[in-house]
Order: structure tokens, then C-alpha cells, then sequence
């Protein structure tokens, strides 16, 4: 049996998919929390990694052009030393989370809440009654 005719014009509009599912969401949260966190402690690294590549191009050139080593020995080792020397700095860096004065983020966050406007010290100013 066959039908006559094209049938009824109906639109249909292409297959999306929407959302991210449970995976997304999480890599999402992560991302979005954990970025502002880490950020600073990155470029605070990548300074110190930036600094520590100018001193080992210095050290290899003073290597091979002074010393009349190796240009492949000196690399390797100036390396190896640079990155003894970045690892030793990030070590350095990571802190029990104590600000400078000795007092914990807890208790600096703790007192931002019981912060008090000051008690003026100027005498007040009492009106004077009319008499009618």
C-alpha cells in the first residue's frame, strides 16, 4: 500500500544536546574554585622559573665560552641544578597558612565579623528647652 501525497508540513529542528551531565559539572566546580586559589602561587612560580632560566643560560654561556666545556655536558648539569634550586623555592614557599604577625586565617576572619564603630570622643551637644 502506498500513500498519496507528502504528508502534513511539520518542522522539526536539529538534535541538541544540552548540559553538561554530572561530569561536567564537577570539572566545572573544580575549575572555577580552585583557578583564583592557585593562580598566585602559579605566577609566583613561573617568576621564579623565569629568573632561574636567565641564570642557567648565564652559567652555560659562562661554561662554554670561559671554561671551554662541553655545551652538551654544561646544559645537563646547569639544568639539573636549576631545577634542584626551583623545587628547593616551592618547598620554601608552601606555608602552614599563618599570616605574617602570627595569627591564623581563621582568626583574622573570625574578627572581621566583630568589627565595632568607635566610641566618639567629642561631647555632645544637649538642646536647650524653650520657654514660651
Amino acid at each position: 500500500m502506498q500513500q498519496k501525497g507528502k504528508g502534513l508540513p511539520v518542522y522539526v529542528g536539529r538534535y541538541n544536546l544540552r548540559g553538561y551531565g554530572l561530569g561536567g559539572t564537577i570539572v566545572s566546580n573544580i575549575f572555577k574554585y580552585a583557578i583564583p586559589l592557585l593562580k598566585p602561587i602559579a605566577q609566583k612560580i613561573l617568576v621564579r622559573a623565569k629568573n632561574e632560566a636567565y641564570r642557567t643560560g648565564r652559567e652555560i654561556a659562562q661554561d662554554v665560552f670561559i671554561n671551554k666545556q662541553n655545551p652538551k655536558r654544561s646544559i645537563k648539569n646547569r639544568s639539573k641544578q636549576a631545577f634542584k634550586r626551583v623545587a628547593a623555592d616551592i618547598q620554601k614557599q608552601s606555608g602552614a597558612g599563618k599570616h605574617k604577625s602570627g595569627t591564623t586565617l581563621r582568626d583574622i576572619f573570625a574578627k572581621q565579623g566583630t568589627k565595632r564603630k568607635a566610641p566618639s570622643t567629642a561631647k555632645k551637644k544637649t538642646k536647650k528647652k524653650r520657654t514660651a
